[in-house]
């Protein structure tokens, strides 16, 4: 669906900045050689208050100047408000977003910066000329995260796709978390899980891509089994996911086909990690959702601008990304894991998004674009025809509320709403 632009300005500071004079990019002389020579573990050598943090990445310093930057969101990437405000301060642009659910909508949004590509978005877009063909002036591309054919990307965090699981409706519902990808298609399971359409959403392509990988050749046959309910955008996922009240209306601003409030009938949902962190409780330290880490897919994010030469606007947003200030934002509203992991200290990040380890991880949804639409061909056609499915005797379900939303069970919903061939299944152990 259409969606708004949001437009982050701070007008005084904006035009205050613009009676600075432009400086070009440059890297820091004090900054290190080799950032990642040494895996960096998240709260290592992170004292004291979050202005004593100090991170590694050899960025360089973003332009001055004013205007808008228009950026596309790409599957439920977000810049939050702080995130943007603080950009504006910084160098005096101001930013506008326009939410799309894939990559073919990029066009649409008529934007100068794509932010929330992963591999395979940035390889098709490269391919269908949505974004430049050439990197920003003076940006770095950190050691072990270059997209081969897409010169344009610059990678800025990570946020990988899983299943996302309602923690006290499956505890309430007595009802055990998936153990590995497999289970995903145990009639105890299937009937509670709901996928963004893969041929649309990059969310639910790089779902199908986890499954393929998982799964072989036998992709076919497992999709047929899994037989998931399938929503139009990440949105409506999100809008059917019994926690989805409890999402802060921040993320959803950014994410297409969402409704503020809304809560659904489905404990497990295909979203990125950082629908946990915007999940979170009154305490911020804990979510209603967790990931099923069996079933996620590592995805280094990446931004990249439309057109070469990108205008200064743009370089400036990609550069600043890279920088102390924007990547301990992003780590702390959530909205990504840090690219560079020092600065996920004491964060949402960290405590919700359950990412840890090296900085740089090899992104997993890299890979042949003519594999993944085979993948795609094969999802397509499995859910047209899902397997046939025993019914096993009925019994009485748990009485017990959910404590997250007062959403009847998915299975006695599927049974008495819906008619898509999946089965219900009981509760004995």
């Amino acid at each position: 669906m259409a969606r708004a632009r949001f437009v982050f300005a701070l007008s005084a500071l904006a035009a205050a900045a613009t009676a600075l004079s432009a400086c070009s990019p440059s890297v820091s002389s004090s900054a290190p050689q080799d950032p990642f020579a040494a895996p960096v573990v998240p709260g290592q050598g992170a004292q004291g208050l979050p202005g004593d943090l100090h991170g590694t990445i050899n960025a360089p310093t973003p332009r001055s100047g004013s205007g808008v930057v228009t950026v596309a969101l790409v599957g439920g990437a977000q810049l939050p408000t702080e995130t943007a405000e603080a950009f504006t301060k910084a160098t005096g642009f101001s930013v506008a977003v326009v939410p799309v659910d894939g990559v073919a909508m990029v066009p649409k949004a008529d934007a100068d910066v794509v932010l929330g590509l992963d591999g395979a978005d940035a390889l098709q877009a490269a391919r269908a000329g949505m974004i430049a063909g050439a990197p920003p002036q003076d940006t770095m591309t950190l050691a072990g995260t270059a997209v081969d054919g897409a010169p344009a990307a610059v990678a800025y965090g990570r946020d990988d796709v899983c299943v996302i699981a309602d923690k006290s409706w499956m505890s309430a519902n007595n009802r055990p978390l998936p153990t590995s990808f497999h289970d995903l298609s145990d009639p105890r399971v299937r009937a509670l899980l709901t996928v963004p359409d893969p041929a649309s959403s990059s969310v639910g392509r790089a779902f199908v891509q986890e499954a393929a990988s998982q799964t072989g050749e036998g992709l076919g046959p497992f999709v047929q089994s899994l037989n998931p309910r399938v929503d139009a955008s990440l949105g409506a996922t999100i809008g059917a996911w019994t926690a989805g009240a409890y999402v802060s209306d921040s993320y959803l601003s950014e994410v297409v086909g969402s409704e503020s409030g809304k809560s659904g009938s489905y404990p497990l949902v295909v979203a990125p990690r950082s629908l946990a962190a915007a999940a979170a409780t009154n305490t911020g330290a804990d979510s209603y959702g967790t990931a099923v880490t069996s079933t996620c897919i590592a995805r280094i994010m990446y931004v990249a601008a439309t057109q070469a030469p990108a205008s200064d606007g743009a370089e400036s947003l990609i550069a600043w990304l890279q920088g102390e200030i924007a990547q301990r934002s992003l780590a702390t509203t959530g909205a990504a894991y840090p690219i560079d992991g020092v600065l996920a200290a004491d964060t949402k990040a960290e405590w919700l998004m359950g990412i840890s380890g090296n900085a740089v991880v090899t992104d997993e949804t890299i890979g042949s674009l003519d594999a993944m639409n085979a993948w795609l061909s094969t999802w397509s056609s499995a859910i047209e025809a899902p397997a046939p499915a025993s019914t096993p005797e009925p019994t009485t379900e748990p009485t017990t509320e959910p404590q997250t939303s007062s959403a009847v069970d998915p299975v006695q919903d599927e049974a008495g709403a819906e008619d898509d061939g999946s089965a219900a299944y009981d509760d004995e152990e």
